[in-house]
């Protein structure tokens, strides 16, 4: 008597997975770096620029950081900036002097011309990170408008607030952004490292629940070998909410419904999500290839 034998491959949505250093990103333990290769993006209104130490410069016998913000299409600022003890300065090209941009004294009440501490354990929450023991400054500007800058340690600014709300932040770059988006996997696979270790896992479950399933049900042999294959479309909540046959085996029409009906009747996974923490939907192609003996 023929019996069939279901084996499963997969082809994984085209997402990808990692172990995201964004959120603890680090260029030292100053709340402004200064360093030849620091980089970091961030928001400012509806534009995103990037933040980068490109050199040195020397004015006056001071040697300045040249610290770029580039905008893109052209646009860009570059500033002049030191660190004399805890005190960050910019020269200002106007006033031909120094300015206080910063004291990183991580002490409450610690005062300059243009700005306060007033947190030194603040925090803020990004769609991308929840940032902990912050130096939070207000500044005055001479309008009489008033703001929070919030600084991380090692990282330096993170986020820019005024009563209206957020008015930029650190947002992750192109390849950050790759890193921080996580795949479909079954919850039990979802702390298994890296994308293809929860590829695997995830696979792994969809077949033993599979095979679990066509084992308590009576099929008929299909009359040839071959591979069924299937699109699946798995919604934002993690639930298979359709699937799609993609062909046929001869004599093969009643194991295909059945594997149909067993993959609708999968556990709910973990849905794939954005880096921006929000659950989307994912379609997985899957092959199943079939052998009778």
């Amino acid at each position: 008597m023929k019996r069939t034998i279901f084996l499963l491959l997969a082809i994984l949505p085209i997402l990808t997975y990692g172990q995201s250093e964004f959120c603890e990103k680090s260029f030292g333990e100053s709340y402004y770096p200064l360093k030849i290769g620091f980089e970091k993006y961030l928001t400012w209104g509806t534009a995103t620029y990037v933040e980068k130490v490109t050199g040195t410069t020397e004015k006056d016998g001071i040697e300045y950081f040249n610290y770029e913000q580039d905008f893109g299409g052209g646009t860009s600022y570059d500033l002049l900036l030191r660190k004399q003890n805890d005190t960050v300065f910019m020269y200002n090209e106007k006033q031909k002097k120094d300015v206080i941009l910063l004291i990183e004294r991580p002490i409450k009440g610690t005062k300059w011309e243009s700005g306060k501490v007033i947190e030194i354990d603040g925090f803020f929450e990004s769609p991308f990170c929840n940032y902990k023991n912050l130096l939070v400054i207000e500044n005055k500007y001479p309008d009489g408008s008033k703001e929070k800058r919030f600084y991380k340690k090692g990282l330096g600014l993170v986020a820019v607030t005024t009563k209206k709300g957020i008015k930029g932040m650190c947002v992750p770059s192109k390849e950050e952004t790759i890193a921080l988006t996580k795949p479909l996997s079954a919850y039990e696979c979802t702390e298994k490292g890296d994308k293809e270790a929860i590829g695997k896992c995830t696979m792994t479950y969809i077949h033993s629940y599979l095979i679990g399933e066509l084992k308590k049900r009576k099929l008929k042999t299909p009359k040839e070998e071959g591979i069924l294959k299937f699109d699946l479309h798995i919604d934002k909540n993690g639930k298979v909410s359709q699937i799609k046959s993609l062909n046929s085996l001869k004599g093969g029409n009643q194991a295909k419904k059945q594997i149909i009906d067993i993959l609708y009747s999968l556990p709910k996974l973990r849905p794939a999500m954005t880096s921006e923490k929000k659950s989307v939907g994912t379609k997985l192609e899957l092959s199943i290839p079939i052998k009778t003996k």
